[in-house]
């Protein structure tokens, strides 16, 4: 039980750290991260339809997706940091932690949001506080309907 409990802690820190570092990109580096995962996506697709593609059809493919890939990465780890935190309460026995892996999210989201304000070419957006939040509310109440159907599963066995 207690190496669980330790697990997870690190866990939700090194969670917190990924999005830290990623948070700490300049805009170019970040947009150029964002434009490669993009660019290796339309490459897989490429291959699976065996037709290739210009240059101009990466680029405009790069434009148009520029915005669904930062939003999903700040949404999917959210989603996971959610998880981790939900988890890792749940294994502390905190009550009421459903509600409160939501608020620590949340809160972690502005923080992440502020520290932004200090980066080279960054921004702090509320709407991005309001992804962040989404994703780890999705994963926190997925986990706990899980558990919920995990335990009724058990219950009726």
């Amino acid at each position: 039980m207690k190496r669980k409990r330790i697990l997870l802690s690190v866990l939700v820190f090194l969670c917190m750290m990924t999005i830290f570092f990623f948070s700490n990109q300049n805009a170019k580096t970040s947009q150029g991260l964002s434009d490669q995962f993009a660019i290796k996506t339309l490459e897989i697709k490429s291959e699976i339809i065996k037709k290739e593609v210009t240059e101009q059809e990466k680029e405009n493919y790069i434009v148009k997706t520029r915005t669904f890939i930062r939003k999903g990465a700040h949404f999917t780890i959210y989603l996971l940091l959610g998880i981790l935190v939900f988890m890792t309460l749940k294994n502390y026995q905190v009550k009421h932690a459903f509600l409160y892996s939501i608020l620590f999210c949340f809160f972690y989201a502005c923080t992440d949001e502020f520290h932004q304000l200090f980066v080279n070419e960054r921004t702090a957006r509320f709407f991005d506080v309001f992804i962040d939040t989404s994703g780890a509310s999705v994963g926190i109440l997925s986990l706990n309907i899980f558990d919920k159907k995990k335990r009724e599963a058990k219950i009726s066995s």
